[in-house]
């Protein structure tokens, strides 16, 4: 079953009409035709016919204007659809050969979803449009096989009328015309029957046409169904990347947060670095002015221990004096020991001013 035609948007409605402006432009295409002066005279020249076969050829007549709204409709159709920019192909008419159908339908399809949209609403349009054809066709079957019921009661009519009229009217004249009628209702039947094998043979092309319209559209809905994954999954893998660049975004956020107070810290410790660096150049310009003082301090050091081995040195010969002095005021003043012991103690009192005021180099030679 075909789907009916969507209506397009104001912007396309020529090419995006609905089969009742179709139907409407035809209907006044029909009542210009039934109003114009020929066609009320041949009206009135089959109204003005002779008895039963004035009737049968008003009856043809009548036919004649159905088939002649149903080819103005398809004319008009055609021309509608030929006229339309998103239509791709018509199917051709029942007289052309079949070689001149388009080969394949099956074209890439198109970059953009809109151009999709446009290629779905021509195939729909196509599908309306066989619709009608179709439905047409039907209407044209059922008006055959009534044409022929009714011609088929009107031969059967003219013969009950001949058995009743050959007793009295057997006229050369009526007989013609009786042959005559007869044989154009040969030529109609045959017309009839070529008419219903060209409606039929159109009517297996309608269906092949819709066959082929049938796959393009499935074709068309699974491309469209590949693209709508293939467009879910592009989304997904940005609304992933996004989320993922936003974390790396806060990741990165936070270390420059963590950057910037190890900064801070470091320009604090570089701060400290520097007033412990002062500090140390003036601990160490102290402890170089210690060391200086430490170093003439240990050179005195030195100088006192050189003097001190020398003073022990100069009081080891005076002790070593002493006792040869003894020994010689003892040998010479044997009864003298008072004056002696004085002299020790003034002695002595130099030794100690000696120790005192360190009279090293001076004191020996007067000693000696």
């Amino acid at each position: 079953m075909f789907t009916p035609m969507q209506r397009g948007n104001g912007d396309n409605m020529p090419a995006l009409s609905s089969p009742v402006s179709v139907r409407r432009v035809v209907a006044e295409l029909l009542g210009t035709h039934a109003e114009s002066p020929s066609h009320q005279r041949v009206v009135a020249g089959n109204a003005c016919g002779r008895g039963e076969l004035t009737e049968m050829k008003g009856d043809t007549s009548r036919g004649s204007q159905l088939q002649l709204r149903d080819e103005i409709l398809f004319e008009v159709a055609d021309d509608w659809h030929d006229a339309s920019p998103t239509a791709t192909s018509s199917p051709p008419p029942p007289g052309e050969k079949e070689e001149q159908r388009p080969e394949h339908h099956s074209s890439m399809p198109p970059a953009s979803p809109s151009a999709w949209q446009w290629e779905n609403i021509a195939i729909r349009m196509r599908q309306a449009i066989l619709l009608q054809r179709e439905e047409s066709v039907v209407r044209r079957e059922m008006e055959v096989f009534a044409r022929e019921e009714r011609l088929a009661q009107r031969e059967e009519q003219l013969r009950l009328l001949q058995e009743r009229l050959a007793p009295t009217v057997a006229t050369d004249t009526y007989r013609q015309e009786l042959h005559e009628a007869k044989c154009e209702l040969n030529q109609r039947e045959r017309g009839v029957a070529q008419q219903l094998a060209a409606q039929r043979q159109e009517k297996e092309l309608l269906d092949a046409r819709a066959e082929e319209l049938d796959v393009r559209q499935r074709e068309l809905e699974e491309e469209q169904e590949r693209l709508l994954n293939d467009t879910r999954e592009q989304v997904e893998r940005i609304h992933n990347s996004a989320r993922i660049l936003q974390e790396k975004e806060a990741t990165v956020a936070r270390r420059e947060e963590n950057c910037s107070q190890r900064e801070s810290e470091l320009m604090l410790q570089r701060e400290c670095l520097f007033s412990w660096e002062a500090s140390l150049r003036r601990q160490q310009s102290q402890l170089d002015a210690q060391r200086a003082s430490v170093a003439k301090e240990c050179a005195a050091a030195r100088e006192l221990l050189s003097r001190e081995s020398e003073l022990q040195e100069l009081e080891i010969r005076l002790r070593e004096r002493e006792g040869s002095l003894w020994k010689t005021a003892a040998e010479k003043v044997p009864n003298e020991q008072g004056e002696l012991k004085s002299l020790i103690e003034f002695l002595r009192g130099l030794q100690d001013e000696l120790v005192a005021c360190e009279p090293i180099r001076q004191g020996t030679p007067a000693l000696s």
